[in-house]
């Protein structure tokens, strides 16, 4: 029942299944779909559940696919590491799953990974070919899952992504609107080295991914770095939403910002010290992906929350 998808020329025929349609990447998908030229299908956990692989097969049964978007995770990396049989089966077992059915369907797959899968060693900036060395539970189970795509689908490619923000769901620029407006002081880890991924950046650039994976060598070009080209620190991204949301309402905030080592923080979790992607220019410039800087995400992002996050707090008084 394999469909042939290399023959497709009309793009209004191709069906596209995204996993994790309700994250924050599936939230900007959904948005920009009606722009789209593709049919995306976004099932809820009812129709299609990761925790029972019987959903997997009978969901795909549905409709023609002919793209698997696996946006979906179990990403607390905290309580990774409490309930460890839950992120193993969703983030390592179930893309196994999905990756067999969809080589036995003949689908491509595009797999979604993170910056967690290294860290243990200090090789930062990390290619997309380096040896993955995860430092928690959570890292360790989507390294898992990326192997498990590789192995059992030979059309199926791996976008790692660091740290996603947008407008949808909870995230850390989000968060930190949020205390600077509540709290006196607000404290934050400035020695972890990290990249950012915005999510409207993924969305915008979701044609030339799709078509990257349709027209994709395989055998060369199995996974890539999708992420800002700069890096930064959790305190440098507080410090600009800190200044933006002054730009918003002139010297609104009282609030302290004070930078601490990751030692002080509490976690259950390990966090890597140095996370950071290095991104192939050359190779995204080739297939037509653009990305902007953090900084310019990050700050379009507190101007559409800020007000809103604001009147939630007045009301919550």
């Amino acid at each position: 029942m394999g469909t042939q998808v290399r023959d497709l020329e009309n793009y209004n025929d191709f069906n596209i299944l995204v996993t994790g349609g309700s994250g924050q990447i599936g939230s900007e998908l959904k948005f920009r779909k009606e722009n789209s030229n593709f049919k995306f299908f976004f099932p809820s956990s009812k129709e299609l559940n990761l925790l029972e692989f019987d959903t997997i097969e009978r969901y795909l049964d549905t409709n023609d696919f002919h793209l698997i978007i696996n946006l979906a995770a179990f990403t607390d990396v905290d309580k990774s590491e409490i309930y460890r049989k839950k992120a193993n089966k969703i983030n390592n077992l179930a893309v196994k799953k999905i990756a067999q059915e969809a080589n036995n369907r003949n689908i491509y797959l595009i797999h979604s990974s993170t910056d967690y899968v290294f860290g243990k060693s200090n090789n930062a900036p990390y290619s997309s070919l380096d040896n993955k060395s995860p430092v928690n539970y959570y890292g360790y189970t989507k390294s898992l899952g990326e192997d498990e795509a590789l192995a059992n689908s030979n059309k199926s490619m791996i976008i790692r992504f660091a740290s996603v923000f947008s407008k949808y769901g909870n995230n850390f620029i989000k968060t930190i609107i949020r205390k600077l407006i509540t709290d006196s002081v607000v404290k934050v880890v400035s020695d972890q080295k990290i990249s950012l991924t915005y999510a409207g950046d993924i969305s915008s650039n979701i044609s030339s991914i799709i078509n990257l994976c349709r027209n994709n060598d395989f055998s060369k070009n199995k996974i890539f770095h999708f992420v800002s080209d700069e890096f930064t620190d959790w305190f440098s991204v507080a410090e600009v939403i800190y200044e933006e949301i002054n730009n918003l309402k002139d010297n609104f905030l009282k609030s302290k910002l004070v930078p601490i080592s990751s030692r002080e923080w509490n976690s259950k979790a390990k966090r890597p010290k140095d996370s950071r992607l290095a991104v192939d220019h050359s190779f995204l410039n080739k297939n037509g992906i653009s990305i902007q800087s953090w900084e310019d995400s990050v700050r379009y992002v507190v101007r559409e929350t800020f007000f809103d996050i604001l009147d939630e707090i007045k009301n919550e008084n």
